[in-house]
């Protein structure tokens, strides 16, 4: 049988009002902060679904960001193109204007000047800048990506754009938009401004060839593997073979390599990890690229540089029958090859579109899964409150009824 003292009673009502107290406390301390709880002890698996959670919205405001920025290269990008097209529309226009017969040869030399400043602009367009770095120079975007050489024309009367040179790289700029999808946000100069198919024919025979050690090489960006033994048939078929642009065969004229783009851009070769196949076939001079191909070499390949410089230097030179037939047909292949890449910068802007819109989706569920997991119902925890303060007043008040006045009390 239980025996049951005034102690017993006055201390089991003292704990009982300790653990009310306790527990308005925790209640005032989630009203104050508005979280469920504060420190991990109080709810381990509910502080480990936060980290995650935490952790997923870090990731998704990350891939905004990303998202933000290729969408502002990739308009700009884009916005640059529009503008080329613009301009080679223009020289276009100029140039059928250019091989009327109506026209004497001081008014095609004006309608040639007034090409040399579209050209002026054009360069300037294929160097635009983001954040002071190009747009179209690939991975190498410190410095303007086309550099154009001067010099003096007796037909034009002054110094005029003779030469233009890219000296950028084939470097893809990435961003990542979620979890393992990567998205490039740019296009390397060598392939949006130039106009013709490439092509390079070696001067070296290489009948006899065969590959002394295991060596790789690169061409237009992607690694291609040539084993010990291998003879130049063997060479062209693993080219060929590779997902790259180029193609390859031998010429049997003189037992050297061809290589052709599939389509306008540059050929783009490099000799990589000792590699030294490329130079020994006579299609590298063992320079750093892109002035790296073999001066023994007979390269193809013209850019929309090219093209405008060639239907206003036919101009200069009041040469109709050129202007009526190859430079127009290259202004014609200039502005196919911009038109495509602006098409496919156009496909990239709406995706990022449509891949921030789901981001921001994602981060709106998240943060509601997330409130629910930690934040506190601010209308329960009152109420609960409101119980606990009317329990704890009740605890007091049995409390002062039910512990006995003692000997002393009636000593009074």
């Amino acid at each position: 049988m239980l025996r049951v003292s005034s102690n017993m009673m006055g201390d089991n009502l003292i704990n009982i009002s300790k653990r009310n107290m306790r527990r308005m406390l925790e209640l005032q301390n989630s009203l104050a902060t508005g979280l469920q709880y504060r420190m991990p002890r109080e709810n381990p698996i509910g502080v480990s679904h936060s980290m995650t959670y935490d952790r997923i919205l870090f990731e998704l405001g990350q891939f905004e960001k990303n998202v933000d920025d290729g969408k502002a290269r990739i308009n700009l990008a884009e916005s640059a193109l529009a503008s080329a097209g613009d301009i080679l529309q223009r020289i276009r226009e100029l140039g059928i204007q250019g091989a009327n017969g109506i026209y004497t040869k001081d008014d095609r030399a004006k309608i040639a000047t007034e090409i040399n400043e579209l050209l002026n602009e054009l360069v300037f367009i294929a160097n635009t800048q983001f954040k002071g770095r190009s747009i179209f120079g690939g991975n190498d975007t410190l410095e303007n990506p086309f550099m154009a050489s001067r010099t003096y024309s007796k037909y034009a009367g002054k110094e005029i754009i003779q030469k233009v040179e890219y000296l950028g790289d084939m470097g893809r700029q990435n961003r990542e938009i979620s979890r393992g999808n990567i998205v490039p946000i740019n296009v390397p100069g060598n392939e949006v401004f130039w106009a013709e198919n490439s092509s390079l024919f070696s001067s070296v025979d290489a009948t006899n060839y065969v590959v002394p050690a295991d060596s790789r090489v690169r061409i237009n960006g992607v690694p291609i593997d040539f084993k010990a033994g291998d003879n130049i048939e063997m060479i062209v078929n693993r080219i060929n073979n590779a997902p790259v642009p180029v193609r390859a065969s031998v010429n049997r004229m003189n037992g050297g390599i061809i290589l052709e783009t599939s389509s306008a851009r540059a050929i783009w070769v490099e000799d990589i990890e000792g590699s030294r196949v490329m130079q020994d076939i006579g299609v590298l001079s063992g320079a750093m690229p892109p002035r790296n191909l073999s001066p023994t070499a007979r390269t193809f390949g013209g850019t929309i540089f090219d093209m405008v410089m060639r239907i206003r230097d036919s101009l200069y030179m009041n040469d109709v029958e050129d202007v009526g037939s190859r430079s127009l047909g290259g202004m014609d292949l200039a502005l196919e090859n911009v038109l495509k890449y602006r098409t496919e910068l156009g496909a990239r802007s709406i995706r990022l579109d449509m891949v921030k819109a789901r981001i921001i989706q994602d981060r709106t569920n998240m943060e509601d899964i997330l409130s629910k997991n930690e934040d506190v119902d601010i209308a329960e925890a009152i109420t609960r409150l409101r119980m606990l303060e009317l329990v704890h007043k009740s605890a007091l008040g049995v409390t002062a009824r039910v512990i006995q006045p003692t000997l002393l009390d009636f000593l009074r």
